[in-house]
């Protein structure tokens, strides 16, 4: 028989240490949101163990949320204004104190009851920092550790190889390969690849980082099987049934990870460009920043001027043609990728996208290339590279002077930062170019 047990979880002043108002009673909302919100604190304030208010609260909550998200969808998200995101941390958090002092009032519960709660409680709080990203990262990360540290629940999960039937299969034009270096010094990189805007796969640059080590389906699970994130539903985003979904990680990996056999292009579930680092600091601590990025920055504030950012995802996930706002590396740890670069200079034959949202993407798919509707793509020169075990690390100043291609070709798992595009035991330093990428290997 299971035991009882009674909580509140969450022991925050909600004064003090959690719910400021503050911050978002300067900006302007519709005289209801500012009542509903003063409601809720008052009555989280108050109302310790009435449970009918409790509930309207709750009430309150669902309404606020479901009209900042409403909000927040109703523009492309980088202009979506902070007042938004703030509304949707804010209600979240009361959202959260709300169903904790519930489900506290409400008696003595099971330890199947109480770890619903707890997931209940991440999930919201994954919502909370997913909306709101840096803006109330503390708060949501706070909640987060407080929950894990009072859970001992271990992960039920299908203990099954990645595998694949058949890898795909790239002819690299030898005449055309990105070059390659053993650990070059950062004087060499600067000189012959960072100022001359050149590409570069470096070996030997990851080789100290604890996640070669311990990364695994399995490690990632214990860490973050819990865990709600976006995933891209589709082989490549510029697909016409293309999709994004919030799942767990454990879904995610079950769906789209550990899989018995291959599965369509548009059955394919990518995390992709996630800051998966920021959101779950634990894995966070399992990678390095490359010394490169340290030498190269010109600001003190070095962490927070660099985006970190995750991919990981089956085999056979591209990112389409495109380059990057950001000189970047590509850290590989699980897996091979397939990129193809173009310099800058050939933009016009690249044939971007017009319009805002796209206009960083090619039209054209490089490897089946329509000659007769993009022509002048036909005879462009490109440069190729291929990562293979974990530890490279791909080199791109790509800000605005590559273009790049990525393609998965088996089950891959990379993250890429300001300055640096990284790979499995090699580094990869891509310049101002167009790219593409196709994810070779696990």
């Amino acid at each position: 028989m299971e035991s009882l047990t009674r909580l509140p979880i969450l022991n925050f002043n909600l004064k003090e240490d959690l719910i400021d108002l503050s911050r978002i009673q300067k900006h302007q909302f519709p005289d209801f949101v500012f009542k509903n919100l003063n409601f809720l604190n008052l009555c989280l304030n108050n109302a310790q163990s009435n449970l009918n208010v409790i509930k309207k609260a709750l009430y309150v909550c669902d309404i606020l949320i479901d009209y900042s998200w409403e909000m927040l969808n109703t523009n492309i998200w980088i202009f979506v204004e902070e007042k938004w995101r703030l509304l949707y941390a804010f209600t979240t958090l009361f959202k959260i104190i709300s169903l904790d002092m519930q489900f506290a009032g409400t008696g003595s519960h099971t330890d199947q009851l109480i770890d619903q709660h707890k997931q209940n409680i991440v999930k919201l709080a994954d919502l909370g920092l997913l909306m709101s990203g840096p803006l109330m990262e503390t708060e949501f990360n706070n909640i987060i550790k407080i929950v894990e540290n009072t859970s001992n629940r271990e992960l039920n999960f299908k203990k099954r190889r990645i595998e694949v039937e058949q890898p795909i299969k790239i002819n690299l034009n030898e005449d055309f390969l990105i070059k390659y270096e053993k650990s070059p010094s950062i004087e060499r990189f600067r000189d012959e690849y960072f100022y001359k805007e050149m590409p570069v796969i470096i070996d030997n640059q990851m080789q100290h980082w604890p996640a070669l080590k311990t990364w695994s389906v399995e490690y990632i699970l214990e860490k973050a099987g819990n865990r709600t994130v976006p995933i891209e539903i589709g082989s490549k985003y510029t697909d016409t049934n293309w999709s994004q979904k919030l799942m767990s990680v454990k879904d995610f990996v079950d769906k789209f990870i550990l899989i018995d056999k291959e599965v369509s292009a548009e059955n394919k579930g990518y995390l992709a460009q996630h800051p998966l680092f920021n959101q779950i600091p634990e894995l966070k601590e399992d990678i390095y920043i490359p010394e490169y990025c340290y030498y190269l920055s010109k600001d003190d504030e070095l962490e927070s001027s660099i985006d970190i950012n995750a991919w990981f995802g089956p085999g056979g996930t591209i990112s389409p043609l495109h380059y990057d706002p950001k000189p970047n590396f590509l850290c590989q740890v699980i897996g091979e990728k397939y990129v193809r670069l173009y310099e800058h200079k050939y933009s016009n034959c690249l044939y971007p996208n017009e319009g805002n949202i796209l206009k960083n993407t090619s039209q054209i798919d490089v490897e089946h290339l329509d000659e007769s509707k993009f022509p002048l793509a036909k005879n462009t020169p490109s440069q190729y590279g291929k990562f293979f075990a974990k530890g490279n690390l791909l080199s791109s100043k790509c800000s605005t002077s590559i273009w790049l291609v990525f393609l998965s070709i088996f089950p891959s798992f990379g993250y890429k930062q300001l300055e640096y595009l990284c790979s499995y035991n090699r580094t990869y330093f891509s310049p101002i170019t167009w790219h593409r990428k196709f994810g070779l290997g696990s």
